[in-house]
């Protein structure tokens, strides 16, 4: 949609109130039946009068102060004979409050060592694991409740068939309506991983070719994205319980590649852990609560037949493979 010039208004608890008010009166009441010129067809949208209609009568509103009646006659008169589909009124509804009242956008940061829980304006609780970064909306308007995740988190969304809960982690949305589930999505990792604790989810992934595929998960499932080679996996009987206890302060791997182990721990310990290429497939189940870092790696280096050098906060994984 083209952007258009027009006054920002610098707006209040009441004035948000009333310019959603007027904005939401004007489509309930527009007769969409009757809005089309003289061939028969849809009118084109004029977004540049409604933007400074509206603001003109906001304006006018504050300076006379009338009463609610008086206010939509005013929104009325200017707004009235204005042409619009029925499809446009659905879509400006909402565009036109955030052109003329824009939701603030928040980050919330979890740094390496550092795990965050945290409610949202709608009641959903989120724990953001160490190394992530949730963005969100002050508060969530419209048809849809949306939030960008970089790293790892898990999410009991609060119920609302109204309005669906979309998480976007990348070219990855993960689209939900109420439920429970571990996503986990960090940038320096090959893979995007769902896994579902409670409820439904459906999560659409980039197929090629400008296509994407819809896997839908129940409790016990996950699906997980290969970002090369854009490929999905699905498994089931998966123990979300202990793969998500990291946001009760737990540190369990259940034949977790060892990468991916590493990755945690270094987010976890805020360190640096290495291995040699032939490790690689080495997987690893093993619970390290409360388990200090220097026993942590005697213990994976046993389970990988080799040895770990340490250089200052560096470590070297080294040994034979698994």
């Amino acid at each position: 949609m083209a952007k258009f010039p027009f006054r920002k208004k610098q707006s209040g608890a009441n004035d948000r109130h009333l310019q959603e008010e007027l904005v939401n009166k004007y489509f309930d009441e527009l007769d969409l039946s009757s809005v089309q010129n003289e061939a028969g067809d849809d009118v084109e949208f004029n977004a540049d009068g409604v933007y400074s209609r509206i603001n003109a009568a906001l304006d006018n509103a504050e300076k006379k102060k009338t009463g609610k009646s008086k206010t939509w006659m005013v929104a009325a008169s200017l707004l009235a004979g204005l042409c619009i589909s029925i499809m446009a009124a659905y879509h400006y509804r909402y565009a036109l409050l955030d052109r003329l009242d824009p939701i603030a956008s928040k980050q919330l940061v979890a740094a390496n060592g550092q795990t965050i829980n945290f409610t949202l304006a709608d009641g959903s609780k989120i724990w953001l694991n160490a190394g992530s970064k949730l963005t969100y909306p002050e508060t969530f308007r419209g048809e849809k409740r949306e939030i960008k995740l970089e790293g790892e988190a898990f999410l009991d969304v609060a119920h609302d068939p109204a309005k669906a809960f979309i998480i976007h982690t990348g070219n990855v949305r993960t689209q939900v309506l109420g439920t429970s589930f571990n996503i986990k999505a960090y940038a320096n990792e090959s893979f995007i991983k769902v896994d579902v604790l409670s409820g439904k989810v459906g999560v659409v992934t980039p197929a090629g070719k400008a296509k994407s595929t819809t896997t839908f998960l129940t409790p016990a499932e996950e699906v997980v994205f290969d970002k090369n080679k854009l490929s999905v996996i699905k498994n089931a009987q998966v123990d979300v319980n202990a793969l998500s206890s990291w946001k009760d302060g737990e540190l369990v791997f259940k034949n977790a590649a060892l990468p991916e182990v590493l990755n945690t721990i270094n987010r976890h310990f805020n360190v640096t852990v290495k291995a040699d290429v032939n490790l690689a497939r080495c997987s690893i189940t093993a619970n390290f609560t409360n388990v200090s870092l220097e026993n942590i790696m005697k213990i994976i280096s046993k389970l990988v037949k080799g040895k770990a050098m340490q250089k200052g906060t560096v470590y070297q994984l080294k040994g034979r493979g698994c």
